[in-house]
């Protein structure tokens, strides 16, 4: 049985805030694991059928190529083997080719709406009857050494046509909202906390 001051954690860590604020506001991160991002999605890609978006140029499109079985790339501009630009308002995933892996890599951080690209994946993946399909997604993240190390400096390090920051908790709040299930997470490049990215692997 609990001992009572397991049942007020994590409130006894914040006596200056109500249990409401905690609740809201306050999220625990794990030391989950660090990984190199393309080692750790090639990894996952060996042998598979993958759909990589935003991948028409890139060396990591080039190595997945080298590891899967087959690789099907989509991306606004040449040479996607499907082009479209996700930002388009009334662009289609119909007839998206089935996978038994969907890298969205560096991807939903440029998107002004986000949540209009995850409902038509998820519909589409579910279209294919995939749904144990792995879908792997990789954004950078917020609170990154090299993002704290600038702004001392107040200077902001982040590519200009990205439209949002994402933390350990923001992209799995958001990931959740449009019904996907997150099977794990990791860290990319550097430390536990403060690494260059995160990786979420998810289900639709």
């Amino acid at each position: 049985m609990e001992d009572i001051y397991s049942l007020l954690q994590p409130y006894s860590r914040y006596p200056n805030n109500s249990a409401e604020y905690v609740d809201k506001m306050i999220h625990d991160v794990p030391r989950v694991a660090v990984v190199d991002r393309h080692q750790f999605i090639l990894n996952q890609c060996e042998g598979k059928r993958v759909v990589n978006f935003g991948s028409a140029s890139g060396e990591l499109h080039e190595k997945i190529k080298k590891v899967a079985s087959s690789t099907f790339g989509i991306d606004k501009i040449e040479p996607a083997d499907y082009l479209v630009n996700l930002d388009d308002p009334f662009y289609s995933l119909h007839g998206l080719v089935e996978a038994d892996i969907y890298v969205v890599g560096e991807v939903i951080e440029h998107l002004s709406n986000p949540g209009a690209f995850l409902e038509r994946l998820r519909a589409a993946v579910l279209a294919n009857g995939a749904k144990n399909a792995q879908i792997i997604f990789t954004v950078p993240n917020a609170f990154s050494q090299a993002a704290q190390k600038s702004m001392v400096n107040h200077v902001e390090n982040v590519n200009i046509d990205h439209v949002a920051w994402y933390s350990y908790t923001t992209i799995q709040t958001l990931l959740k909202r449009f019904k996907y299930a997150i099977s794990g997470m990791k860290w990319y490049n550097g430390k536990p906390f403060t690494a260059e990215g995160l990786i979420v692997i998810a289900k639709v």
